[in-house]
């Protein structure tokens, strides 16, 4: 805990340190809520938890303040656990290993949790705050990150307040009014093997290095995709030189852009060194693309299984399944599809190729089937501000999944969040930030998903807003929190909460 000594609010610093030591990925919050709920009892605070496990914490408006309107801050209990394949680390078990760098916090070689332990640690801040508020809610949900699964499933009934602050954004001196809505689209490809042919050489190939990112948050920025890449070459090289593929597998979360791209690879012995030239210009021609926004890009092919294949390249794709794999996966859209015609910069419509394995008896690292059955699976995840933009696109994919032979699930579909210009906890919060800072915070609609349009459709009338402090590379390894951004959010949620 010395990590975290002297920074300011001590209060929330101290929730915080406390949730990095709770594991917490999506579907495994109890120990969070546990957290939650066994503050609220030292705290004599009153608690709820409805069937989906949602907790809401309440405290009473203090003498004076009753009158004032109830306010509920509003944040997930779960985090996006990545890493690198290379990096030993149990989310399941391990802590979070902090580490301070050039006034940022971040974690040592995984993603910090920040999304949205941010959350979890102001609520709670706020909760036993010497202040005198009005009445104050804190609402933790789960599942949001693998599809908003608690704001889905709350019961509304559990909630009194009327004005919500969310507390699930990533940019300093931004007060968020709007959000995009979105869906996945699982594929299933039937799989047939055969047996490895003689006279073929192992290659592993290996793409690393790439930045990732959020996958609503930095999808315009254009950062490269590990899957597009990875299949680029295999599609091209099937087309060059008569390859078998034995192990493919890249990507991650459905909201992460994929960093990592492995297979295995079998190559008539002939074309041994053809095909290893082929892999050298490739390497060349995608840093020269790349090398400006990706500059840690590696691409490595070399003779022998990958580690990561070891024993599961017993066999090799039929000619047939390969095919129908690399045509799919090399020609589904990844990146901006549409920018806004209304609002400047804003992304209106984009899709992301996030995953790709193997699922052997119908289970995967990330997907999974009922039917037991052994398939190829491919993860896209598509936002818009435009349901019926988001339906097209999702149709897209849905067709070259077909088209390639396979079925398709549509999977975490979730509403938009509308900007209401009007607002009047906008424009107390534009009050109060002024109030602090001397200037007005910049108002914006995000790509991204945040849980106040599901939780938006849940009542009949809910005034919200969405900061936070500045969060970098989240959903990454390199995700991280600038310190003092913490305490400039502190202040303005303590702001609007004194004056609202």
């Amino acid at each position: 805990m010395d990590i975290i000594n002297g920074l300011e609010p001590a209060s929330f610093w101290k929730h915080f340190y406390n949730l990095t030591r709770i594991p917490r990925e999506s579907g495994n919050e109890a120990g969070v809520r546990k957290y939650a709920a066994d503050f609220a009892e030292a705290q004599g605070l009153e608690y709820k938890i409805d069937a989906i496990g949602n907790i809401l914490i309440r405290r009473p408006a203090a003498p004076g303040r009753e009158n004032s309107p109830s306010v509920v801050l509003q944040g997930h209990m779960d985090m996006v656990c990545e890493k690198n394949r290379d990096k030993v680390h149990d989310f399941a078990k391990d802590p979070i290993a902090l580490v301070i760098e050039d006034g940022w916090l971040k974690a040592d070689g995984t993603t910090l949790g920040a999304d949205n332990g941010v959350a979890v640690a102001a609520g709670l801040a706020v909760l036993e705050a010497d202040e005198s508020f009005g009445q104050v809610e804190v609402l933790l949900t789960v599942d949001e990150e693998t599809g908003l699964t608690g704001a889905m499933e709350l019961d509304p009934a559990i909630v009194e307040s009327r004005i919500l602050i969310n507390l699930d954004s990533e940019e300093d001196g931004v007060v968020y009014v709007g959000c995009a809505g979105g869906k996945n689209t699982e594929g299933y490809l039937p799989v047939a093997f055969d047996a490895i042919p003689a006279g073929y050489k192992a290659y592993s190939i290996e793409l690393k290095g790439l930045h990732g990112g959020h996958s609503g948050g930095e999808i315009h920025i254009g950062y490269g995709n590990a899957l597009t890449l990875g299949s680029r070459f295999l599609w091209k090289a099937a087309e060059k030189f008569d390859t078998r593929i034995a192990f493919l597998e890249g990507g991650g979360k459905h909201n992460a852009i994929p960093r990592e791209f492995f297979a295995t690879v079998f190559v008539k012995d002939a074309d041994a060194d053809a095909f290893q030239a082929y892999a050298d210009e490739f390497a060349t021609v995608i840093k020269s693309e790349l090398g400006m926004i990706e500059p840690e890009l590696s691409f490595n092919v070399a003779a022998g299984e990958s580690p990561a294949a070891i024993g599961q390249a017993e066999s090799v794709y039929s000619a047939q399944t390969q095919k129908r794999i690399l045509d799919l996966v090399y020609s589904t859209p990844h990146g901006v599809i549409k920018m806004s015609r209304v609002i400047d910069d804003l992304v209106e419509t984009s899709t992301n190729l996030a995953r790709i394995e193997l699922l052997k008896d119908g289970k995967g690292v990330e997907g999974s089937n009922t039917s037991g059955k052994t398939e190829f699976f491919v993860l896209n995840c598509h936002r818009s501000s435009v349901d019926s933009e988001c339906d097209d696109i999702a149709d897209r994919v849905r067709a070259m999944i077909s088209a390639a032979g396979g079925r398709h699930e549509f999977k975490h579909d979730y509403p938009g969040w509308d900007p209401n210009p009007e607002s009047e906890i906008l424009k107390t919060a534009r009050k109060a930030y002024s109030a602090l800072f001397g200037n007005e915070p910049e108002i914006k609609a995000i790509h991204a998903g945040l849980e106040c349009g599901v939780i938006g459709k849940k009542f009949d009338s809910i005034d919200m807003v969405s900061f936070g402090p500045e969060l970098a590379d989240v959903h990454t390894p390199g995700e991280k929190m600038k310190i003092d951004s913490v305490e400039k959010t502190w202040k303005l949620l303590v702001e609007i909460l004194r004056i609202v």
